[in-house]
């Protein structure tokens, strides 16, 4: 049966959307669930699902398209009643063929053929990171609300719940007290849980006290208990939110002492600190972000040793070191790129984990370029920039040639106006004319 993909009417005051993405082609197969587009409107970004199988017959509404009134067809799908898709395709909808067949065959000894997330998004990442670990060691198991029948809010942990059942993969009420008190009970038991939050900043207020718990009962037990626990999910500004809900709260879990705090930028970092997050014997923090979940990165630079707790060189450069952690990083890369033109040439450094912070890549990047910019989406003052500046004014004061300079957000909660917003959060012309200016003075 053909159908029309309308525009759907997502609140009552919404009249248009864009299209920012397709995740689909023509032509392509999908089954009930499969991610088709992502829409974004001035108050929300979010995905359409597929309904049912079947595949992508037309594309009426490119990507990238304004301005697309409520209820108009985006596209045309055709059902699945005579198709090769009309069969069961396995755990995961958003899977190639070989892979679904992967997961279902014996023969792979429960361990699945994935592409170690080169080409993958960071969202399927994620999924694939908790996957390989569910698979591997029967006590992960997943806390969240609608980590199962919703698959999370960003769509994380599709097919889990199909493939791990209820026991294992456990929607709870939006009780954060309960939800949060029964994951660290989990880890004191043994298990280790896996914990999906909606949102880092609307969380943390609620979540502090079993952060601290777990961050201090390893070393006050003289290391005797172990809680193997993982909080992961959406941290910083993302589209049409404002307050809490857009709020970086990096710093602020940096400095619970014993807490480990992973931020990744890249796809392939993603998956690589997700596991080593979970195997961890303490509590780890994953930080990840709105604006990066649908976000690919290509094959060759999927490829290299990513180490929990080690920085990278994400792009090389021998006039200025900008360094940042989590979406910051695409910030700086772009800045980095727009500066050539210019005839600087920026080190990008991405940080991958604020708690343990790398200090000595930090110090070698510094000796190659003399200079320091940091970049991050948290408030200015008392910041991780902060304590990178403390840092360097202390251990390598000599190998700077000018004064270092910290990019961040404002002081103050994240406003809702789109123009107000866009100056509250740091941006590649801040980085660019900051380290101009640094340029000039010296």
């Amino acid at each position: 049966m053909r159908r029309e993909l309308l525009m759907p009417p997502v609140t009552p005051s919404m009249t248009v959307g864009t299209i920012s993405r397709w995740h689909v082609a023509e032509g392509q197969s999908v089954a009930a669930g499969d991610l088709l587009v992502e829409v974004v409107t001035p108050t929300a970004t979010f995905d359409i699902e597929a309904e049912d199988a079947g595949h992508v017959e037309r594309i009426l509404v490119p990507a990238g398209t304004e301005g697309v009134k409520v209820n108009t067809p985006i596209a045309i799908l055709l059902g699945a009643a005579g198709q090769a898709c009309a069969q069961p395709l396995g755990v995961f909808a958003a899977l190639d063929l070989e892979q679904r067949e992967a997961l279902r065959s014996p023969a792979t000894g429960g361990k699945p053929r994935t592409g170690g997330g080169q080409g993958q998004s960071y969202r399927e990442a994620l999924r694939d990171a908790l996957l390989a670990e569910m698979q591997a060691d029967s006590s992960v198991i997943l806390i969240g609300v609608d980590v199962a029948q919703n698959r999370g809010a960003p769509k994380v942990t599709q097919g889990l719940s199909d493939a791990f059942g209820p026991r294992r993969v456990v929607s709870v009420p939006a009780l954060d007290e309960a939800l949060f008190g029964m994951a660290v009970g989990a880890a004191f038991a043994g298990l280790k849980p896996v914990v999906a939050l909606e949102s880092w900043g609307r969380s943390i207020e609620t979540l502090a006290a079993s952060l601290t718990s777990a961050a201090q009962t390893f070393y006050l037990s003289g290391g005797r208990l172990a809680v193997p626990i993982v909080f992961r999910g959406p941290n910083g500004f993302s589209p049409g939110l404002s307050g809490e809900d857009a709020r970086c709260v990096a710093a602020a879990l940096a400095q619970i002492p014993g807490l480990k705090v992973a931020q990744p930028a890249t796809a392939s970092a993603a998956r690589a600190l997700l596991s080593a997050a979970i195997r961890d014997p303490g509590p780890v923090a994953v930080l990840e972000h709105d604006l990066l979940y649908t976000t690919r990165e290509p094959a060759a630079a999927a490829a290299g040793d990513v180490r929990r707790g080690a920085a990278r060189v994400a792009r090389p450069g021998a006039d200025v070191t900008i360094a940042a952690a989590g979406h910051a990083v695409t910030i700086a890369l772009d800045a980095a790129l727009r500066l050539t033109d210019e005839g600087i040439e920026a080190e990008v450094l991405d940080l991958m984990c604020v708690a343990p912070l790398d200090r000595s890549a930090i110090a070698a990047s510094i000796a190659r370029t003399g200079r320091l910019v940091t970049v991050e989406e948290a408030p200015v003052d008392l910041g991780v920039g902060a304590e990178i500046l403390a840092f360097v004014a202390a251990d390598c004061f000599g190998a700077l040639k000018c004064a270092p300079v910290r990019i961040a957000g404002a002081r103050a909660p994240m406003p809702y106006a789109a123009a107000l917003q866009a100056v509250a959060r740091p941006s590649a012309d801040h980085v660019v004319r900051a380290v101009c200016a640094m340029m000039r003075g010296g």
